[in-house]
């Protein structure tokens, strides 16, 4: 393929950001945190979910949507004008790229476990000033403030993550194209920039295609190394790793049928466990919830021993551990404090 047809540039970009993004998904050393925090930051765990309510896997359905209809050959009947048809529905993918909610919250929770700051599913608050504070309930939280907060982070964390939004996101063609004060004229994508005009500007069409195709390469990247992070994590299903080194429990990986990570599983050697797990009916989670204070997850290690031996104070003195059985009907056993994948 030559290097400078459209999807060799846009396959270019997209790796590159892949690259950019890697060490954020897939951290040298996840137990250095509580891995836990890492795992809810994959997930954007919230709570029990309900199927049907996760926008998530709407706003990928609607990119993928908007993709495929601007590669269609339209008819000259019926689309006289269609390379400007295009693109419109490219800056509809546009904005819904820079709009989505959940890679902003992904990226900032991830920066976030990598600085030991911990997980929260409103990662952008704690760095809000007062008077930012005491206007989200009404106007929520800028993409603007939010792409600000992921450069701080990314800076502070001393990877390049930030600097991807600097070379597509612009603010005044996302406002012109959701407030429909935007022309596609012969010769440049013009905006009038209101009534008066005093804000006006304009994009030449191959500006505005180095834009769209770095958006595009940009989610694209997200969607694949995301998946990639799932992916190297649901190879450690069906074993139990090392925990918690004072209770003695033990952590599993769950994946769904295409091998991707889709929860945990903490196995308590009283007979317990907490569990969260992601899956197309919703979220389950038993004996684990958010803990907003502490910026992580409690989990429910069920109920402590009376008289507790040396092993655990889950453990009854003259009793075994009694660990539930993995997915894969194995009963699993404490291996000693080894924290290694």
């Amino acid at each position: 393929m030559d290097a400078n047809t459209p999807d060799a540039v846009f396959n270019a970009q997209r790796d590159a950001y892949i690259e950019i993004l890697k060490p954020a998904f897939l951290p040298d050393a996840p137990f250095r945190d509580d891995v836990l925090r890492y795992f809810a930051s994959l997930f954007r765990v919230l709570g029990i979910e309900d199927k049907g309510w996760d926008p998530y896997g709407e706003s990928k359905g609607t990119l993928n949507d908007l993709n495929r209809l601007m590669k269609l050959s339209l008819p000259d009947d019926k689309f006289p004008d269609a390379d400007a048809t295009v693109w419109r529905l490219g800056l509809l993918l546009y904005c819904h790229i820079v709009e989505m909610d959940a890679p902003y919250e992904v990226l900032t929770n991830l920066l976030r476990y990598r600085l030991g700051k911990g997980y929260s599913p409103s990662p952008f608050f704690l760095f809000l000033t007062e008077k930012e504070k005491k206007g989200v309930a009404k106007r929520g939280i800028s993409t603007v403030r939010k792409i600000e907060i992921i450069k701080n982070l990314s800076q502070e964390a001393g990877l390049s993550i930030g600097g991807i939004f600097d070379e597509f996101y612009r603010s005044e063609l996302r406002n012109a194209v959701q407030h429909s004060d935007f022309i596609l004229a012969e010769d440049k994508f013009r905006c009038r920039g209101g009534i008066s005009g005093h804000r006006a500007f304009a994009y030449t069409y191959e500006d505005l295609d180095v834009l769209l195709t770095k958006a595009k390469a940009y989610v694209a990247a997200y969607f694949q190394i995301e998946s990639i992070a799932r992916q190297v994590w649901g190879l450690q299903v069906n074993r139990a790793v090392a925990y918690d080194p004072l209770n003695k429990g033990l952590i599993e990986i769950l994946a769904d049928d295409r091998g991707l990570m889709c929860g945990f599983a903490v196995h308590w050697p009283n007979g317990s466990m907490s569990q969260y797990k992601r899956g197309a009916n919703g979220v389950d989670m038993l004996n684990c919830m958010l803990d907003m204070k502490g910026a992580g997850l409690s989990l429910f290690v069920g109920s402590y021993a009376r008289s507790p031996g040396k092993f655990s104070p889950l453990v009854e003195n003259d009793a075994k551990p009694n660990y539930q059985p993995l997915s894969d009907g194995r009963v699993p056993e404490w291996p000693g404090d080894d924290f290694a994948w």
